[in-house]
């Protein structure tokens, strides 16, 4: 689908609204998405924007499981196992995308002077958000080296007319093209996809190995090929229906403060340390779009929002790969509480004694460690949060079953990658395998079958 298809089948589904009073850019989009991912849905569609006249936004497109569900082509009731075998299916599959000479998205090409990305309605999110910030833009870089695109999700702040900040973290694929750029003496050529086909959002967040052009796991999930159209003014190729494209190329050696701005876990880490939120510049090149451009905004913050169900179930899935050859995986669970990100549960058919550490170290080899890991047997429902807790009350000797792993610096790893950025608190809530009997949880015989209550 591309994104116009997905918003038409978002509205055949009961699950778009369609919002015709004025609303500003500034906290106020922000306030419907917000709202909308706390109540479950629907995904937003503003057609009135105070400022800027024939603009219209469409925000809240992944925040919910059933709008992930009806994304990837699934029943809108499909469940969290489901949609993680959804992601299993695709993320090691492969169609290359398609070289077309135009598309919609040639519609209007600006450059040079006609460059203002002020005339886009960008919101400000949060309270004390620096200003504007791109949050749904599919990031689209080629490596110097190989040739290859690398496509994924990283903000960008509002600098100037034409002049924007990008985080891209060095231990990031696209932070590590920037630098290799770099160190070459030049910047990277970077184009933004806003309004990206939805298998291309969802493709982007998968956690691909170095050197994998996530547009082809986008065509896994298509089972056809996307259509590309080459830049303007950089050698990146992009989607020829997407909605709007900036071109760029980062300024080598220049960088500039981002932030403050509402993080993905809810708050504002960038206010600690202003050293370490300089980040790289790109110098807008050329902006192309369709006729009739619809601008997407993404909702970041305290979960769950678009952010947090675009990541839950790729990390859940690069997760699982990480860990499927050393036990016998039952269910794996990125929480909500953990940000989808931080905490993660795994339900494991335990075999012996040792698959709990096993675990541990496959996930640390792969570089995939939480910073809460509790390991549960299959008789627990990894996606409820009481039963999770039950697990660890009744399951786990502190003294025994609990182990804190120290974080590991990047100048730990002689290639300058980041081993383990966080110290992981490791939960054994499994019972012994000689044990299980005294363990097992009650059963009353005949509970399903009454009838009078």
């Amino acid at each position: 689908m591309d994104f116009r298809d997905y918003l038409d089948l978002l509205e055949r589904s009961g699950q778009l609204l369609k919002v015709k009073k004025s609303i500003a850019p500034r906290f106020e989009i922000a306030a419907g998405l917000r709202k909308s991912c706390d109540m479950a849905g629907p995904a937003l569609f503003f057609e009135n924007i105070k400022g800027y006249p024939g603009w219209r936004v469409a925000g809240g497109l992944y925040g919910t499981q059933m709008l992930m569900a009806l994304a990837l082509g699934l029943p809108a009731e499909t469940d969290e196992p489901g949609i993680l075998k959804r992601y299993l299916e695709f993320d090691q599959q492969r169609i290359k995308p398609r070289l077309v000479s135009s598309g919609p998205v040639k519609d209007i090409v600006l450059k040079g002077k006609d460059i203002d990305l002020n005339k886009l309605p960008i919101p400000v999110y949060s309270e004390l958000d620096s200003g504007p910030y791109l949050t749904a833009g599919v990031e689209i870089g080629r490596s110097r080296r190989t040739g290859v695109q690398n496509a994924s999700m990283h903000r960008r702040q509002i600098v100037g007319k034409n002049r924007t900040a990008i985080l891209a973290g060095g231990y990031q694929h696209l932070g590590k093209l920037i630098r290799e750029a770099e160190a070459d003496g030049q910047g990277l050529q970077i184009a933004t996809v806003i309004g990206a086909p939805t298998e291309l959002t969802i493709a982007c967040q998968i956690d691909a190995p170095e050197g994998v052009d996530e547009a082809e796991i986008a065509g896994a999930i298509r089972g056809a090929p996307l259509k590309f159209v080459k830049c303007e003014t950089i050698d990146v190729e992009v989607p020829a229906d997407a909605e709007i494209i900036i071109e760029g190329i980062t300024v080598p050696g220049e960088k500039v403060v981002d932030g403050p701005f509402g993080e993905f876990p809810g708050n504002y880490i960038t206010l600690l340390n202003e050293t370490q939120s300089r980040v790289p510049v790109i110098e807008v090149t050329a902006i192309t779009m369709r006729r009739d451009p619809i601008f997407q905004a993404m909702l970041t913050g305290a979960p769950m929002t678009d952010n947090h169900y675009l990541k839950k179930w790729a990390l859940a899935a690069a997760a699982y790969r990480a860990i499927s050859d050393v036990a016998d995986i039952r269910g794996i669970n990125c929480t909500v509480g953990g940000a989808a990100a931080y905490h993660l549960v795994v339900a494991i058919n335990k075999q012996n004694g040792s698959d709990p550490q096993a675990i541990v170290n496959a996930l640390t080899a792969a570089r995939r460690s939480p910073k809460l890991l509790i390991i549960v047997d299959d008789d627990i429902n990894i996606y409820n949060p009481i039963d999770v807790e039950w697990a660890i009350a009744t399951r786990v000797k502190a003294d025994k079953d609990i182990a804190i792993l120290p974080s590991i610096t990047p100048s730990s790893d002689s290639a300058g990658n980041v081993v383990r950025r966080f110290a992981v608190c490791c939960i054994d809530a499994t019972v012994p395998v000689a044990q299980k009997k005294w363990y097992q949880r009650i059963c009353i015989p005949g509970s399903n079958e009454v009838d009078y209550l």
